[in-house]
Order: C-alpha cells, then sequence, then structure tokens
C-alpha cells in the first residue's frame, strides 16, 4: 500500500481509518496532511476512494477552496493541471489506481487489525 503521497508542496501520509470510521470509504484530513482508507472495501472501491481523496487534498493544496464562485472550466484546468503534477511526483500512485488488485491486501472480509500494523 502507498504510504505517502506528494501533493504539490505538500506530503501526505496514507492510513487506515480507525475502526470506529470504517463505516466511511474514506478521508482527507488537510490540516494534518494525511488520507485515510477503509480497509473495508475491495481493491476496486479502494482505487476510486484513493482518487476521491486525492482530489480533496489537492483542492484544499490548488487554493480552490478559497474561490467562492468558481466556473467548471477553472476547476477542471485546475485539477487537470494538479492530477499531472502528482501523477509525474507519484508514479506509483497511478499503478496502484490501475491495478489495485496486488496491491491492496484488505477487502470485505479481511481482519485488518490482525494485517495492519497502524
Amino acid at each position: 500500500m502507498i504510504k505517502k503521497l506528494k501533493v504539490g508542496a505538500v506530503d501526505y501520509t496514507v492510513h487506515l481509518l480507525p475502526k470506529e470510521l470504517r463505516n466511511q470509504y474514506g478521508a482527507c484530513v488537510y490540516e494534518h496532511q494525511k488520507i485515510y482508507l477503509s480497509p473495508i472495501q475491495t481493491h476496486q472501491q479502494v482505487s476510486d476512494t484513493m482518487l476521491h481523496e486525492l482530489l480533496h487534498a489537492i483542492w484544499n493544496e490548488s487554493g480552490l477552496e478559497y474561490q467562492p464562485q468558481l466556473e467548471q472550466e477553472t476547476v477542471v484546468r485546475t485539477l487537470a493541471t494538479w492530477l499531472r503534477i502528482v501523477f509525474r511526483d507519484n508514479p506509483e500512485l497511478v499503478k496502484f489506481i490501475l491495478n489495485s488488485k496486488s496491491q491492496w491486501p484488505y477487502g470485505p472480509t479481511t481482519d485488518p487489525v490482525k494485517e495492519a500494523t497502524e
């Protein structure tokens, strides 16, 4: 599993969600530069969740959150550029998103407490 992502000038760490929050798929906590993923999802779901939480991180780090009236083209242009930057800086992320099956040891039937060290 990916442990660290560079999002622009900021390093985010990736963790498993605590047991009490595992009814969610994931979370992005900007203040602590952390992305959380629930181990109780399939490898296909986690690929989508990772990209979703990454977009939250990009939203924050790019400054889009400070734009009260965003136009679609502004958002799309900014997110496209930032995704390219993040993918360039984190080639293992692209591999994870495209082929999470070989990298995601968890799932709805696994016991992440036994398998995870976090």
